[in-house]
């Protein structure tokens, strides 16, 4: 059975006094304020109790769920929509213990809330009622907690009472930790689908018809397809009527320097977690780096891969393609055995590619904030590189020869 979390549904009327569109866009810059100040920060998102007479909640089914995916080391989501848009938040916490007011939204004073959400980390990923309703129907009931099943989520469903414990069809991983002081949570990277809508559906559409197809751009993480819209509008914006603005050119590879990060994660990393996760070590510094051997270290400073959260970074991805003998108690070429197609290409043209076009020490340069010192068009060929603006591109690429190894996998109830 897949991961349980959670979904609610709110009526956006019903914050109809605020400045911001709906509940949840206030919520969002809300805590976007907040951990730009302290990362450790966290808003609670409560469920309004809208009748004495509503059948009561069943707390400790939440608890349970929580519980289970904290143990087993996976994200609690929080799916929270009206129907036109729909926010993923990651949940740290639930209570029924009402919060400091400084806490929550004000919207909440003096209402009675029967369960509160502790999100750390928050973001939209649909703005529109067609998209919100495509990814709401990969969201189903068919878990211990209810006497039924409900085949998918979306407006027309009846006698569903929220918050609901749902599963994801979609596999999805929203939340990755960054580890660094620039980007902590997800929420602290700009999202174009909250800032300039429009101009982000009509770029994902020009996307998906003449870079990335639309099957390979469907199995990017969904982070990194939000991340490489925003790439775009940076560039727009940079190169709009004649002007240069270098820095928010610098920003924009950078941006598809951190998609092209978090691909690897999702692709070369997580592989080696499922295979090796339990063997092999990591530094718990940041950023995290490879242990040739966890002997004679201080396991006090050392984190098994398996239980590693945080992104790691594009030279140490490159250190292991480079050196597949790198670890004393197994080989990469055993690791990737099941999946040959994409190491040869990580091993044959993908590190070449990081090496030649200097991709990683283009990627430390502007992360630490420092200009780099190459001509215009030279970042914008790194762009085209990822993309595939004159070839196939590095991103259709890595998803094309992970996916070409993959089998369909039963799931086990």
């Amino acid at each position: 059975m897949r991961p349980c979390h959670f979904y609610i549904s709110f009526n956006p009327l019903f914050n109809r006094h605020s400045t911001f569109k709906t509940q949840a866009h206030e919520f969002y810059y809300e805590l976007k304020e907040k951990v730009s100040i302290d990362p450790s920060a966290s808003l609670y998102w409560g469920k309004l109790q809208m009748s004495e007479y509503t059948e009561s909640l069943n707390f400790s089914h939440f608890e349970e769920v929580f519980k289970t995916n904290h143990e087993k080391g996976d994200d609690t989501v929080l799916f929270v929509s009206d129907y036109q848009h729909l926010w993923v938040g990651r949940v740290s916490e639930i209570t029924q213990h009402a919060p400091a007011m400084s806490e929550t939204l004000s919207f909440y004073q003096d209402k009675k809330v029967e369960i509160w959400f502790k999100v750390s980390d928050f973001d939209l990923i649909s703005n529109d009622a067609q998209g919100t309703a495509d990814l709401l129907a990969q969201l189903y009931v068919d878990n211990h907690y209810y006497q039924y099943k409900v085949k998918e989520m979306g407006p027309y469903n009846s006698g569903i009472r929220f918050p609901m414990i749902i599963q994801n069809g979609m596999d999805e991983k929203y939340f990755y930790d960054f580890g660094g002081k620039d980007i902590s949570h997800r929420v602290k990277l700009e999202n174009s689908l909250v800032a300039t809508p429009g101009e982000s559906m009509r770029l994902n559409n020009i996307i998906q018809t003449y870079v990335i197809p639309e099957e390979n751009f469907k199995k990017l993480p969904e982070l990194v397809r939000s991340q490489i819209i925003y790439a775009e509008i940076l560039l727009l914006e940079a190169t709009a009527g004649g002007k240069k603005d270098r820095a928010k050119l610098e920003q924009s590879i950078l941006t598809y320097l951190r998609c092209l990060e978090i691909l690897l994660n999702h692709t070369f990393i997580n592989h080696l977690k499922r295979e090796e996760g339990h063997r092999l070590f990591v530094t718990k510094d940041h950023p995290v780096k490879f242990l040739r051997s966890p002997l004679d270290r201080d396991k006090k400073n050392l984190l098994r891969l398996k239980d590693l959260t945080e992104i790691v970074e594009l030279g140490q991805i490159k250190m292991l393609m480079d050196a597949p003998t790198f670890f004393n108690n197994t080989s990469l070429d055993y690791v990737f055995r099941n999946h040959k197609r994409f190491w040869e290409y990580c091993r044959l043209e993908l590190r070449s590619t990081l090496k030649n076009e200097s991709l990683i020490e283009i990627r430390n340069t502007l992360a630490k904030g420092e200009s780099i010192d190459i001509y215009d068009q030279e970042l914008i060929l790194v762009r085209n590189i990822l993309l595939g603006v004159g070839g196939r591109g590095v991103f259709n690429d890595i998803i094309r020869n992970y996916y070409s190894d993959e089998k369909p996998v039963e799931e086990v109830a």
